[in-house]
């Protein structure tokens, strides 16, 4: 499957989830007690504005109290709304789920593991320096993403991340953010030619084992038409990322066309 139809079926499946997202709150929430509940409650401070407007404080506690006899059951339809959300969150790991495995930038990623015993690109034993060696052999030019994972006793433990070029240099200098326990990565050079060697190096203390996850240049991006607001982001970088992104526009979407015909009274 081609980068291309990837992005598409990513895509695809996040306006599918918006529209079941949508359906569940639909059905799992009962509208008319929620407009039920918000038509008092403004309507109480409708009231409450009135009568502090006038002076008038015996109408004022008035209110106040007809409003701490509301609250429970505004705190009902909080509640109420917020059920339906553990099951959309269950419907989103799956398809975000669906996306990780089908994902082709991930199928020739090769591991490579980093020692330091002073042996091959390790320059000296136990200095807390892990290196790793590998040639460059690839057709698939441009920049390639180095993930560098620190582990103790088999669990992970820390990640950061690195990239070079190979055979044509980049500008793009995105890397994931580290997570975990601090982890110094690198490489002996930022480009490469067909035939080099790559030195991989990480800097890490207390750890059992570390290890590099090479993308072989194939890597996730799509470039949005124009930046998101506030955010300056002109480039998704992760399937995640973008699946979340179409699932937002599709939902404020259908909110938008559900509204209208609501308004319309063909929605109920």
């Amino acid at each position: 499957m081609v980068l291309e139809y990837f992005t598409a079926l990513v895509g695809v499946l996040a306006v599918i989830y918006a529209g079941v997202a949508k359906f569940l709150q639909n059905k799992l929430v009962d509208r008319s007690m929620v407009e039920g509940v918000q038509a008092k409650s403004k309507k109480l401070n409708e009231e409450f504005k009135k009568a502090k407007e006038k002076g008038n404080q015996a109408e004022m506690d008035r209110i106040m109290k007809k409003q701490m006899e509301v609250l429970p059951e505004m705190n009902k339809v909080m509640f109420a709304q917020f059920k339906p959300m553990i099951i959309i969150i269950g419907v989103f790991l799956v398809f975000t789920w669906v996306v990780g495995i089908v994902d082709p930038t991930t199928q020739d990623d090769f591991t490579v593991r980093l020692y330091d015993n002073g042996e091959g690109c390790d320059a000296i034993a136990e200095d807390g320096i892990y290196s790793a060696c590998f040639d460059l052999n690839g057709s698939t030019y441009g920049k390639w993403n180095v993930k560098v994972k620190s582990f103790r006793n088999g669990a992970e433990v820390g990640s950061n991340s690195t990239f070079f070029s190979y055979s044509e240099e980049t500008d793009d200098n995105y890397v994931e953010n580290p997570k975990g326990e601090p982890l110094v990565v690198g490489t002996d050079k930022r480009n490469y030619a067909a035939g080099e060697d790559v030195a991989v190096f990480a800097e890490a203390a207390d750890v059992t084992k570390v290890e590099a996850v090479v993308d072989s240049g194939t890597s996730f991006r799509v470039d949005l038409p124009i930046a998101i607001p506030i955010l300056n982001v002109h480039r998704i970088y992760q399937p995640y990322w973008w699946f979340i992104l179409i699932s937002l526009i599709s939902n404020l979407s259908l909110s938008v066309i559900i509204g209208q015909a609501r308004k319309r009274g063909i929605w109920k």
